[in-house]
């Protein structure tokens, strides 16, 4: 697969700009991790560190896995959380995101998964991108609905959890879809 471009000019909105992951976002990326309320959602860091974790976010970018940005304050550059799209086959990607609670509530998840998905089908082709959520997770299914995500069912048994299984809400974006 060929390398995933940086989106240029960056994505951004009013409150932030994404960017790629530093070796100084490991500490807040860790903090977010062990976050009560986004623990549960958000994969674990890569690597041990910082110089680790960039290597490993740089690798998949490279290799067309993943393309994996930091959500930054745009005034003053603090972490804000990250967002993910992975290109898979058939063109159809994935996108994920999490925000730092100072950011919640604030309209910042919407606005960036929008703004990555329709870069994703402008700058990659994609002809589809989709979205896996808890269904559970009430805060994520409004975020994905308001970027314009249509729920279409849901995944019985799909992730595997601390030994368990758990469900998981498909939702979808294609080229077209009103938001």
């Amino acid at each position: 697969m060929a390398p995933i471009p940086y989106p240029e000019p960056p994505l951004a909105g009013a409150a932030f700009v994404c960017r790629p992951f530093r070796e100084d976002d490991f500490d807040a990326a860790l903090e977010l991790e062990q976050d009560p309320a986004a623990a549960r959602w958000v994969t674990p860091l890569p690597a041990a560190d910082g110089p680790g974790a960039v290597a490993f976010y740089e690798t998949c970018r490279r290799e067309g896995g993943l393309l994996h940005l930091v959500i930054a304050d745009r005034a003053g550059d603090a972490y804000l959380g990250e967002a993910m799209v992975a290109p898979g086959e058939h063109r159809v990607g994935e996108v994920g995101l999490c925000v730092v609670a100072a950011a919640r509530g604030r309209g910042i998840a919407t606005e960036v998964l929008g703004l990555l998905t329709d870069w994703a089908f402008a700058a990659l082709g994609l002809a589809r991108v989709q979205v896996f959520v808890a269904p559970e997770n009430a805060p994520a299914l409004r975020v994905a609905a308001a970027a314009g995500f249509r729920r279409e069912g849901v995944l019985r048994s799909y992730w595997e959890s601390d030994g368990g299984r758990l469900d998981a809400v498909v939702l979808a974006r294609v080229p077209g879809d009103s938001v």
